[in-house]
């Protein structure tokens, strides 16, 4: 069946209209209006937060960081989600863009070194403290 040919057994377009304004009352047509406009700016902000690491240099393709703790490599940069391949259970996890900003995130320090394990509490017992003196100046400030 054609659309114009319901839209004509219904009774025409203002027929139609009526329908919709009596199902909806004045009002809706402006509640659904503020619907779309909220879905629109979430999914501008999604699409924003996308561009920034897609062509930002802060997240690089095959990069190794620690993702909440566990060792992950960047496998693809979306405008939407950061697909990402997880070394310990070699399985890949997809994250939305919006969402990598409340993970915690490690990098590997770029010279090669490992850090040294920074204790807690008292596992290394107490911090050495060294006292060291300046040389003073031989000549006095006026």
């Amino acid at each position: 069946m054609n659309t114009t040919n319901l839209i004509d057994h219904l009774g025409g377009h203002e027929a139609v209209e009526g329908m919709a304004r009596d199902l909806m009352g004045d009002y809706g047509i402006v509640a659904l209006g503020c619907f779309f406009m909220l879905l629109g700016k979430d999914l501008m902000a999604n699409v924003v937060q996308g561009l920034i690491i897609f062509w930002g240099n802060s997240w690089k393709n095959d990069e190794v960081l620690y993702l909440n703790g566990r060792q992950a490599r960047i496998v693809r940069k979306g405008f939407f989600s950061t697909c990402f391949l997880m070394v310990d259970r070699h399985s890949s996890m997809s994250i939305p863009n919006c969402n990598l900003k409340d993970c915690v995130v490690e990098r590997i320090l770029p010279n090669g070194e490992l850090p040294e394990y920074l204790p807690k509490g008292s596992e290394k017992g107490a911090m050495a403290v060294k006292v060291v003196n300046t040389p003073t100046a031989g000549r006095k400030r006026k």
